[in-house]
């Protein structure tokens, strides 16, 4: 079997960046060094850098850096955002379609959220839980 390829929410990817020390940011050290395969959809990219902008101005030059280090293939966005509206209906939080409808088309090995409820309406679906297992980021650590 080759690497997990692992897709990661915003939160994990802003966290990861701004906490030099807790889970989030050993993943993406587990990215850089290639141990893992980062499959970021864009829509979060876009999310994360206005995160950190907002919230962390100055930070969005790690993203940009964190990207350039490491090797991925990124989910578009406009398949993301044409296939969200379908997905609506299977998350708790109408938001989270966008990244449901970024699984469904990544189909990695595992996705990390911090967000418990989107972890369950993951694991949940048939069409996901045959490919993918949502986790936090101590159960991907633990897992890999």
């Amino acid at each position: 079997m080759g690497k997990p390829r692992v897709l990661l929410d915003t939160n994990i990817i802003v966290s990861g960046l701004v906490f030099a020390k807790g889970n989030e940011h050993r993943i993406l050290r587990l990215i850089e060094d290639r141990r893992i395969e980062l499959v970021p959809p864009e829509s979060v990219l876009l999310e994360a850098r206005r995160v950190l902008a907002e919230r962390f101005p100055g930070f969005e030059v790690l993203l940009d850096l964190f990207l350039s280090r490491i090797e991925s293939e990124k989910v578009p966005v406009d398949k993301i955002l044409s296939m969200s509206r379908m997905y609506e209906n299977e998350v708790r939080d109408p938001k989270d379609a966008t990244l449901y409808a970024a699984v469904i088309l990544a189909r990695p090995d595992y996705v990390v959220t911090g967000d418990k409820d989107l972890r369950l309406d993951l694991n949940r679906s048939p069409e996901i839980v045959s490919k993918t297992k949502a986790c936090s980021s101590k159960e991907l650590l633990i897992a890999i």
